[in-house]
């Protein structure tokens, strides 16, 4: 019988917590399944709340006793796994309810031919922002997955959508404690350079989970300071696929620092990172601000 540890890593967020361990009870997959959840260094309050919780969902509850960043949460949770099978979760998004028995039925096929292949299941999902505007999201699993997840549009790096073997997560190693942003893309292409390969479910295009996305509050400066590590630890990869492929990552690069800057209302470091992105790549900055205005370039 298959047996499957859910890895939650949770900071004062009891809201978004519950939707999570609901949306987990939910599911039409019903296995065995262990949860295992970490806690960052939440409050005193909190934590009394949190075991409240506990008692109702029956998990596994870990405590930090600091906040010391969801990669070192992650690693006590890679460290507590006990199950043959991993999915992860973070604190406020959710699965819907077949899930995990889609994610099962494209695992199954893919041991059938082959038990030690090293294969992640991914699934689309719903990109939900702040106020409700929602967005059906793809993950396109064909041609370079290492290029695709560079670029981060056809294939994005988010580990709340996985499931794999325990074996097949515990092979990369450690998230990068170095990286409180953008660890998820990191740990995606080292499982790459592991020899590892992402699968989407067998199922229709319709979204499997849901990522509730907002800005309020995210930091420019360390979005900016994450992708530049990122940059030079796999140099190498980015350097494979050309000079023109390299400018257009920096110039990504800038662009998503100066959402996050702009979207929290710090014009300085908007206008800064959007000058960087406009110097980077001019071309594609201008074709970015006639979109703005609604003119197609």
């Amino acid at each position: 019988m298959k047996t499957l540890d859910v890895l939650i890593p949770h900071y004062n967020d009891l809201l978004g917590l519950k939707t999570s361990l609901w949306s987990v009870k939910k599911q039409t997959w019903n296995g065995p399944r262990r949860i295992v959840v970490v806690d960052d260094g939440s409050s005193n309050d909190v934590r009394r709340r949190l075991q409240q919780i506990q008692e109702k969902y029956n998990f596994v509850l870990l405590l930090n006793s600091e906040n010391r960043g969801r990669p070192y949460s992650r690693n006590r949770l890679l460290d507590a796994i006990e199950s043959k099978y991993v999915s992860w979760l973070d604190a406020g998004d959710e699965w819907y309810p077949s899930k995990l028995e889609n994610q099962f039925g494209t695992i199954d096929d893919i041991e059938s031919l082959d038990t030690k292949k090293r294969a992640w299941i991914t699934t689309n999902y719903d990109w939900i922002w702040k106020g409700g505007i929602t967005k059906k999201t793809l993950q396109r699993t064909d041609g370079d997955q290492i290029k695709n997840l560079l670029i981060g549009t056809s294939l994005r790096a988010y580990l709340w959508t996985l499931l794999g073997t325990a074996e097949s997560f515990k092979m990369v190693g450690y998230f990068d404690e170095r990286l409180p942003r953008l660890q998820d893309l990191d740990y995606f292409i080292r499982f790459q350079l592991h020899g590892g390969r992402i699968y989407n479910t067998n199922s229709s295009e319709e979204p499997l989970c849901a990522y509730h996305k907002s800005d309020d509050g995210r930091n420019a400066l360390q979005i900016r300071d994450c992708n530049k590590i990122i940059f030079d630890k796999h140099r190498t990869l980015y350097n494979r696929y050309g000079a023109d492929f390299v400018k257009m990552r920096l110039f990504k690069m800038e662009m998503l620092s100066w959402r996050f800057a702009h979207n929290n209302s710090d014009r300085r470091l908007a206008r800064r990172y959007m000058a960087i992105a406009a110097y980077t790549r001019p071309n594609a900055f201008l074709q970015h601000c006639l979109r703005k205005r609604g003119i197609r370039p």
